[in-house]
């Protein structure tokens, strides 16, 4: 192929005017076998632009990732958890490609094959950027191609390991990493691949190391070995293979990462920058050796750890590591620590591990011996000195608030700040061994009481107490002390003039909260300052420290009472200091503080929520518009976090004012803008929110406003909704529900839902979403009746043409079937006469539709949940009491409609006996927020495992219940009346229907009655239901005529007790009957009818 308008073309792709048409042409050339070398061809030559090279690359790297993979080729997925997951919830994984679907296109084979060979050598003649483009590509080969169809991968990356060329070392290493990230995550069985290649490269890569490691001490050198040890680290951070490294091996490799931690680094580092310093490849090679020693220690290296049934390989490793490294390396570590006592730099990654590799030494009783003669001088020399506040915070604090509490907050710090690290090492030291915590407090005690004590040293006493407070506030020796130690010196320093002081002060509050005061006085005292400093104080940080300590103050509790008394005078002006706070900050964690006192005060907030809605909006309307301007991504993801909690927050609002309609309309007029700005304009990242806050704004009527944002939603749906339709459902189902005349009101209404259904349907957006549109189609059916007769024919034809389609999931399967069935129980009738004009019309449908009530018999057993199995009997009571004219059309099935009665009507039975157990027993939720109890110094923490969920899958969960029903065969003889039993709701009945609202429906009596009925047939009819009825099926339905007559009896005894007195006659019970006939000479020619 010629290069030369392929570089043209890629030229042209890096000007905005001429991008376009580049594009398009090179669409047009991309599917040419011998585009994929001369793509490479152009990255590899030094005579093209170095702009065209790096175009040519990036669209290589896309290129590669959209066409290598042959979609064409379906694959059978073999995987035996994933098929027990898709058996469990009748999902159908290995579903064949369609003869008539088009072939989608895929890279030529001359491509591929010359890609396979060349690539790995172009990676190691090519430098970032281009570089790390090929290697991206050769990921993607790695994943569609290994090892079957690139068997030639390890040879290539052993032959360049084998050269003595150091800078083709360096590429190679960045390829095979990308091998093993591949297999990193995957379970041991599925590891075989990467196994066998270990065997081979292990060696030569710890050869590699040893040799650098001893001779060479350049940059170069570091990054190598950095990359080894990574690979080391992927390969073995979750899994031990002891095929591929058996003990003595991995002694080896936990020698050399020993080594790495003792090694001193090469002087020239002490002239670079602290920052420069702690992304260099030295220091990062201590990095991951640590990485790589924590790993092994936490996961492989300790017998406490493992989980029961393991191998005597991995039981061997493991007190192999225990009794024969953890203590040289806790040495190492310690030497780390004790060069940061002595000034010497120790970078702050290299820093916050030693600390985590101490943290899991507590939990064994081993390494705890080795470590606790220096846990005091650890607690003073290391920890302390971490906790104290920092020039670099108080710098950060003063000069940029937002960015101090940004960085206060962030989740991820706790991976990586050495103060994170000392934080958790500390909590854990008190908690886990024994006088640990005196020692703590007794080292508190000295400082304390210095009198040079600076504002730095408080403010780390403050912090220590802040991390220990859960463990003393639970501890009888210091029980006794901590509010008199609160008062002493927490509360002072909530007035200090230090601003820093104030908001740690705060800080250590927090773990305090649960402490009952003896003096009531004290305890108005704290809540007071803490008010103080969120509304009064001048310093962000203070003010967002002091509401997150209020937040746990405020409680339901009879302690928080108290508390709800004092917080109430100042509660308006919380709530709008937490307001400006989430302006200023734009952090979800401030939302959930005000969630949370929305949720506490909602009838205290009454004469602010306007105001508190109108200012949430705003902000939401701020975040929204300054989502467009050019900012950092982290940024803008903090934001769009904040605003989604605005969000919640407003629904939360809605929730509480519910009641006060005069309030929440008013509410629903400000609301109503942010609704409009986001489904208007289509913003995706917030539809979720904005649809959860119009379903509570219509949970109960529907205002006019909401009616207007019914067709935001239907422009929304069918501009770029469609895959939201889920969230959208619970909107459509309160607008037919809750108002339903005004829904029927404007025809357009109702074919605007069925329209969007319809799309749902037809257009295959996932079988869930079709769920929920059929699901949909039942309630309007059954809340408008009388008025869907002339709809019915379509929604029947929609349904059945639905069926001819491959349907994966039982629970579209059941809610078509649903369908029919609210049809057939509402107007017998009107359903056959539907069934033979959709038939006649479209004659696609007639095998689906006359199959219909096998499908039903068949799947019967599979309904679950209280609304389905009560749809499913009223259908099978209808056919019960069926109009003699429509013999023929259901005289296949009538042998099977008793004993699925029987199965639906147990099943309802035991829903709902459980259901009423639950009423009467008293839901107690102990909410222990309790720290880990001490262990012995001889005792090793005890690690609880979890069950393997697959495990339970395979064979410790009844077939019947991993199908979503209660009462399939139980092959066990022995029934246990306390055996697990699927009560849920389903997903979907949650949807309530005219079914759940009239009382008058009672299904059990309904059954009754239609056995009743049949007891005067003279058709024959009821000895064909009857005849092959066992007597276990027989003796079943009796009982559940028995459950039929208590269940009345307790309704009417209800009634009475409610009208203030109790009728002990049975009189009225009397017409109840308790037997039925199964036998007798009714007439049998039933059975021959066509």
């Amino acid at each position: 192929m010629d290069l030369t308008p392929v570089v043209e073309a890629l030229q042209a792709t890096l000007s905005p005017q001429l991008r376009k048409q580049a594009e398009e042409k090179l669409t047009q050339i991309c599917k040419t076998t011998g585009f994929v070398p001369c793509l490479l061809q152009i990255v590899l030559s030094e005579q093209c632009d170095m702009g065209a090279r790096q175009a040519g690359a990036i669209y290589l790297k896309n290129h590669i990732n959209t066409y290598w993979s042959d979609y064409n080729d379906p694959k059978t997925n073999n995987d035996p958890d994933i098929i027990t997951l898709a058996n469990a919830v009748n999902v159908n994984i290995n579903t064949p490609v369609s003869d008539n679907s088009q072939k989608l296109f895929v890279v030529s084979d001359p491509d591929k094959e010359y890609l396979r060979n060349i690539l790995i050598d172009a990676i190691i003649r090519t430098k970032d950027p281009l570089r790390c483009q090929l290697i991206a590509t050769a990921g993607t080969m790695i994943k569609n191609d290994f090892p079957s169809k690139w068997p030639q991968f390890i040879n290539q990356i052993h032959s360049c390991l084998s050269t003595d060329n150091i800078d083709a070392w360096d590429s190679t290493l960045l390829v095979y990493y990308t091998l093993v990230q591949h297999y990193e995550y995957k379970k041991s069985e599925d590891r075989t691949p990467i196994d066998d290649v270990m065997v081979v490269i292990l060696p030569i890569l710890h050869q590699r190391f040893m040799q650098l490691f001893a001779h060479n001490d350049s940059d170069q050198s570091a990054l190598i070995q950095k990359q080894i040890l990574k690979i080391f680290h992927a390969y073995t951070q979750l899994h031990l293979s002891f095929r591929v490294l058996p003990t003595q091996t991995m002694a080896t490799w936990l020698d050399t990462c020993c080594a790495v931690l003792e090694r001193r680094l090469p002087e020239r580092l002490d002239a670079l920058d602290e920052e420069d310093r702690a992304e260099h490849p030295w220091w990062k090679c201590k990095k991951w050796a640590l990485h790589i020693l924590i790993r092994i220690f936490e996961r492989h290296g300790s017998p406490a750890n493992l989980p029961k049934g393991q191998s005597p390989d991995r039981i061997e490793f493991a007190n192999f590591y225990l009794k024969g490294f953890s203590g040289k390396v806790i040495g190492l570590v310690f030497n780390v620590l004790e060069a940061y006592r002595q000034k010497v730099y120790v970078s702050p990654r290299v820093l916050q591990l030693s600390l985590n590799y101490l943290r899991e030494s507590v939990r064994h009783a081993f390494s705890w011996k080795i470590m606790q003669n220096n846990i005091v001088v650890l607690i003073q020399d290391i920890i302390y000195p971490l906790l104290c506040v920092s020039d670099d915070d108080i710098e950060l604090f003063n000069e940029e608030p937002v960015e101090f509490v940004r960085a206060r907050l962030d989740i991820l710090d706790e991976y990586i700040s050495p103060v994170s690290a000392a934080e958790l090492f500390l909590a854990d030291a008190v908690a886990k061994r024994k006088d640990v915590l005196m020692k703590t407090v007794s080292f508190l005690g000295t400082i304390i009481h210095n009198d040079s004590i600076t504002v730095k040293q408080k403010d780390g006493i403050l912090h220590m107490l802040g991390v220990i407070g859960n463990v003393l506030i639970k501890k009888k020796a210091f029980a006794n002390q901590l509010e008199n130690m609160i008062v002493q010196y927490l509360f002072p320093e909530l007035q200090s003039p230090t601003a820093f002081l104030r908001a740690r002060a705060c800080y250590a509050l927090r773990n305090f909260s649960k402490l009952e005061y003896t003096n009531p006085d004290n305890s108005v005292r704290c809540l007071t300052f803490l008010i103080n400093c969120l509304c009064n104080d001048t310093s962000l940080p203070v003010k967002v420290e002091a509401a997150m300590a209020l937040n746990l103050f405020m409680s339901d509790s009879d302690t928080g009472e108290k508390g709800k008394a004092i917080i109430i005078p100042h509660l308006q002006i919380i709530v709008m200091r937490i307001i400006e706070i989430i302006r200023q900050t734009e952090i979800d964690d401030i939302m959930i503080v005000l969630q949370k006192i929305v949720g506490l005060f909602d009838q205290e907030l009454q004469p602010i929520a306007v105001q508190m809605t109108s200012q949430l909006v705003e902000f939401f309307k701020h975040v929204v518009c300054s989502e467009n301007t050019p900012t950092d991504e982290s940024k803008a993801e903090e934001r769009t976090v904040a605003a989604m909690g605005v969000l919640n927050t407003l629904d939360t609002i809605v929730s509480c004012m519910g009641e006060k309609q005069e309030i929440l309309s008013q509410i629903e007029q400000i609301i109503y803008e942010a609704i409009v700005l986001v489904l208007r304009d289509g913003i995706l990242d917030f539809y979720e929110e904005i649809l959860t806050l119009v379903d509570t704004l219509t949970i109960n009527t529907v205002s006019p406003l909401m009616w207007q944002v019914f067709y935001l939603i239907k422009e929304a749906f069918f501009r770029d909704a469609a895959d939201y339709f889920a969230e959208i459902m619970n909107c459509l189902h309160n607008y037919v529900v809750n108002d339903t005349p005004s829904f029927l009101a404007q025809p357009d209404r109702l074919e605007t839902v069925f329209e969007m259904c319809k799309h749902v349907i037809v257009n295959d957006l996932g079988e869930d979403s079709e769920a929920h549109a059929v699901k949909l189609i039942e309630v309007i059916i059954l809340q408008c009746q009388d008025n869907m007769s002339a709809a019915l024919p379509a929604i029947v034809q929609m349904m059945a043409q639905r069926f001819q389609r491959e349907i994966v999931t039982s629970e579209l399967r059941l809610m078509l079937i649903q369908v029919f069935i609210v049809i057939l129980w509402l107007n017998p009738d009107r359903f056959f006469q539907t069934l033979n004009t959709v038939a006649a019309n479209d004659p696609s449908t007639q095998s689906v539709i006359g199959n219909f009530f096998n499908q039903w018999m068949t799947d019967s057993e599979l309904f679950a949940g209280v609304h389905d199995r009560r749809v499913c009997s009223l259908g099978l009571c209808t056919l019960l009491r069926i109009d003699a004219k429509y013999y023929s059309a259901i005289s296949n099935i009538v042998p099977k409609i008793l004993p699925n009665c029987i199965h639906i009507y147990q099943g309802l039975m035991k829903t709902y006996q459980h259901n009423n157990e639950d009423d009467s027993e008293d839901d107690t939720d102990d909410d222990d927020d309790s720290v880990p109890s001490e262990i012995d110094d001889g005792d090793d923490e005890n690690i609880e495992h979890e069950d393997d969920f697959l495990g339970k899958l395979k064979g410790k969960v009844p077939d019947h219940e991993m199908a979503g029903d209660g009462l399939g065969e139980d092959n066990n003889e022995d029934d246990d009346d306390n055996s697990d039993f699927d009560i849920d709701e389903t997903d979907l009945e949650s949807y309530s229907t005219i079914l759940e609202a009239n009382e008058d429906i009672d299904e059990f009596q309904i059954f009754c009655d239609s056995l009743q009925q049949l007891q005067s047939d003279t058709t024959g009819y009821n000895q064909a239901l009857l005849q092959n009825l066992t007597d276990e099926q027989r003796k079943q339905i009796q009982n559940i005529i028995h459950y039929t007559e208590k269940r009345k009896q307790e309704k009417e005894s209800n009634k009475i007790r409610e009208a203030g007195g109790y009728n002990f006659s049975q009189s009225a019970f009397a017409t109840q009957p308790t037997n039925f006939n199964f036998g007798g000479s009714a007439n049998t020619s039933f059975q021959n009818r066509k």
